[in-house]
């Protein structure tokens, strides 16, 4: 590292920077605004560069920022640099998509830190562009059902002036978020609230599960790759969990989303520990026609979903029920679920086994097509949180997975008995819970 990087004596031009590598299908993880590094000659040497930049920066200024502008903007081209240099301690092929454009990012204004705000994020991601050590590998774009954030990527001669070789991916955490209540528009984008003193209350239960967690070991019995190990939504969540409401609406979705553990893959999961000890998972089987079963005042089969003709002997048909099910309560109209359906293995086209699925439950009439069950997710989250709560009064850390809980082995039974009653509460019927043991 020297002390003028010879990267940055010649910034590159529009058509230098259009000419760079095209990564196009690589995977990205989505960018994390409070990303930190702890490793202090990492540090040292990124803040050499991150001088250089703001000395360039406030040369093409004819007004001097103030002190406090200032480390905004450094602040915005840190987590920038952060966020790509923790994909690269991953994958040299990794990139990540940073939000550009004016509009989303003024509404999301709420869940980023102080330091971000649209100009200098904007004015950071134009610079280091322009310096030579970030490159947009491929352009975001907006369909009318699909969107496509921009994707970066360190440039390899950034290489030579970014402290990249001594770090892993451990070096890199997630701070604690200034909000944990999350509201999304019909498009799926992060926008703005009023606080109430329901998202106040929200927000304090919150705060109160995330400082258990804070001081909770939740670790891995066994190594895990954070690409192959994980899901393609896993982007180094660590255990600052948060809530996210759609739609524009409080009263749809409200799931607990923030902890790496929700992320792991099934087979993964058994071999989590809390503060050394072994776990086990507690599941709500089929929790939300359990919810429908009940409301109409009908008896929940042991497993709702073993009402579709063929699965029951069939694990990976019953998978498809599942997630057709789910998604046909979640649609306004259709769903393109299920997918990658081999017809020629199951002897029906993916649209049969759909009708199938539909036909299977002519006692909940009018549930599918409506988006129920983004309204079910709200009820289901907010059991969520009266169970996390329950533990937390006594000190004892739950992980959430959205409708599953895993706890400290020694706390089995009286979860599953926490977990009968908060339903029981609201339903008037018992359900029906799976457990996994620790592997």
């Amino acid at each position: 590292m020297t002390d003028k990087p010879e990267l940055l004596e010649a910034f590159l031009t529009e058509a230098q920077i259009a000419e760079l590598p095209d990564q196009r299908g690589m995977r990205s993880w989505a960018f994390e605004p409070y990303l930190e590094l702890h490793d202090r000659e990492a540090n040292a040497a990124l803040d050499t560069v991150l001088e250089y930049l703001l000395a360039h920066w406030m040369n093409g200024l004819q007004r001097k920022p103030n002190r406090e502008r200032q480390s905004n903007f450094a602040g915005c081209l840190r987590v920038i640099l952060l966020n790509l240099m923790r994909v690269r301690t991953v994958d040299a092929k990794l990139t990540v998509g940073i939000p550009s454009g004016k509009g989303r990012l003024d509404k999301e204004k709420r869940y980023c830190p102080g330091f971000m705000t649209v100009h200098y994020h904007l004015n950071a991601l134009k610079l280091l562009q322009a310096g030579g050590l970030v490159s947009m590998v491929k352009a975001g774009h907006q369909q009318e059902d699909y969107a496509e954030t921009a994707r970066y990527a360190l440039t390899e001669a950034a290489r030579t002036v970014l402290p990249l070789s001594r770090l892993t991916v451990r070096d890199f955490t997630i701070g604690r978020r200034d909000e944990v209540i999350r509201l999304k528009d019909a498009e799926g984008h992060l926008t703005r609230y009023l606080d109430t003193p329901e998202t106040e209350a929200m927000r304090a239960n919150l705060r109160r599960l995330n400082d258990l967690l804070e001081g909770t070991d939740i670790a891995l019995a066994r190594p895990a790759n954070p690409l192959a190990d994980f899901d393609d939504e896993y982007s180094g969540q660590k255990i600052d969990l948060y809530r996210v409401f759609n739609k524009g609406s409080f009263a749809q979705g409200g799931r607990f989303y923030g902890g790496w553990w929700q992320h792991a893959k099934k087979y993964l999961r058994p071999f989590i520990t809390i503060d050394g000890q072994s776990t086990i998972e507690a599941d709500f089987k089929g929790l939300h026609p359990a919810i429908l079963f009940a409301k109409a005042g009908l008896d929940i089969p042991p497993d709702p979903y073993s009402l579709v003709p063929g699965i029951t002997d069939n694990e990976t048909l019953r998978d498809y029920a599942k997630t057709t099910f789910l998604a046909l309560l979640n649609a306004d109209n259709t769903t393109k679920e299920p997918r990658n359906f081999d017809s020629v293995v199951h002897g029906m086209t993916a649209e049969a086994f759909r009708r199938r699925v539909k036909d299977a439950f002519p006692m909940l009439p009018g549930v599918f097509g409506t988006g129920i069950g983004r309204y079910l997710q709200r009820e289901d989250s907010d059991m969520a949180e009266q169970i996390m709560l329950h533990f937390a009064d006594k000190g004892v850390p739950v992980l959430p997975v959205h409708d599953s809980f895993i706890i400290a082995a020694d706390h089995k039974d009286e979860l599953v008995r926490v977990m009968q009653a908060v339903f029981h509460d609201r339903y008037d019927q018992m359900p029906n819970i799976t457990l996994k043991t620790s592997a």
